[in-house]
């Protein structure tokens, strides 16, 4: 969804990246600032303008990514984009103080920079903590840098404080409904919130002419919908167990067949991956939709099953959960596992099947109800 991004720095061991749209954003500012009219010294304080800010949203996205660390949440990378930063952290906390806690944070560091700005004008400058003259030529004079700076920090606060996913405030939102209702239920709430007020900035851009804010509108109307299926997704594979995906009409092929059956079985039918037996029909390893495909690359049809089964696998009951066994496929790089009741064989769950339950069961307008 993000993109090609480049790494610049890293930051306590956080790499930051600046997605590959940057660059027209100076660009953007540079036409914006000629056709306002500003002097070539206003359009490269502008620019540099634009460099400080970026600066502030780093540190932004830094305050989300140590209060998280302090909480054992990793982070990603912190990617920065013409329309914002955004700190990819590995997982949320369960608790929804601590989700609180770490939405907060990213605001609070804007607040310190607009407070530190604030005292710093107030008592060493004359001109106070507005810019003056020609808003559209501001950088034209130079001590209009500061107070512009503060009131862009005060912007960012403000806006980040909107009760819309990705935003803190759709974070915070969604952190105080899980105290009471739960985090399936307060995510749809937040969610659906974030998507109207999406489309009152896709509106409303349109309307003024603003195309940065209608392109706002959507990436939160996007973000919203995404949070709440990743959510859904979630709930789903820790509430859901092995029985509910078990696929027991499944083929077994012999360890001694050649690979054309495979082939045949693969292209004729909707199983990829299968368990391979011995004449007794015990289960001797797995033979995966990529080991398959190259045989028949390479026209190998004649080799034995044998030769390219993987004997790697790993039998798990139908009462694990569906986290626990996409954790497996994840680590093992297991495409299919065999499923047994006591020592009985009774089926196979693959990586096919579980990626379609998931996607069937987390689309947002079956999940409409607040329950």
């Amino acid at each position: 969804m993000l993109g090609l991004s480049f790494n610049i720095l890293r930051v306590a061991g956080i790499p930051i990246k600046v997605h590959w749209t940057f660059g027209f954003f100076f660009l953007w500012i540079a036409y914006i600032g000629n056709k306002a009219g500003m002097t070539n010294t206003g359009i490269i304080r502008l620019c540099l303008f634009a460099l400080v800010l970026f600066v502030c949203v780093v540190l932004h996205e830094l305050g989300h990514a140590l209060t998280a660390r302090k909480y054992g949440v990793k982070t990603k990378d912190i990617i920065i984009s013409p329309i914002g930063g955004v700190a990819r952290l590995l997982q949320m906390p369960e608790k929804p103080k601590q989700e609180l806690i770490i939405a907060i944070a990213g605001p609070a560091v804007n607040f310190l920079i607009a407070l530190v700005l604030g005292i710093g004008l107030t008592l060493f400058t004359n001109q106070g903590l507005l810019p003056i003259g020609d808003p559209q030529r501001v950088f034209d004079y130079g001590p209009n840098f500061l107070p512009t700076l503060f009131v862009l920090n005060t912007v960012l606060i403000i806006f980040n404080l909107i009760p819309a996913f990705p935003m803190d405030g759709g974070r915070i939102f969604r952190a105080l409904l899980s105290m009471r209702w739960g985090k399936k239920i307060a995510t749809r709430w937040a969610s659906m919130l974030g998507q109207i007020i999406a489309i009152s900035f896709f509106v409303l851009g349109i309307y003024r002419g603003d195309y940065i804010l209608s392109l706002i509108g959507v990436f939160v109307f996007l973000s919203a919908a995404a949070e709440y299926r990743m959510v859904l997704a979630d709930f789903l594979l820790q509430n859901q167990k092995v029985a509910d995906v078990l696929r027991s009409d499944f083929t077994a092929v012999f360890i001694d067949e050649p690979m054309s059956h495979a082939i045949d079985l693969r292209n004729r039918g909707i199983e990829k991956d299968f368990v391979v037996v011995d004449e007794w029909g015990q289960i001797q390893g797995v033979l995966h939709d990529e080991f398959i495909a190259e045989a028949e690359k390479n026209k190998d049809l004649e080799s034995l099953v044998r030769e390219y089964l993987s004997p790697s696998f790993e039998p798990i009951s139908q009462s694990w959960r569906l986290d626990e066994v996409l954790q497996l496929f994840q680590q093992k790089g297991y495409s299919i596992i065999p499923v047994y009741n006591t020592d009985r064989m009774v089926g196979v769950v693959d990586r096919d099947t579980l990626n379609s339950y998931i996607r069937a069961n987390t689309s947002i307008w079956q999940n409409w109800s607040f329950k």
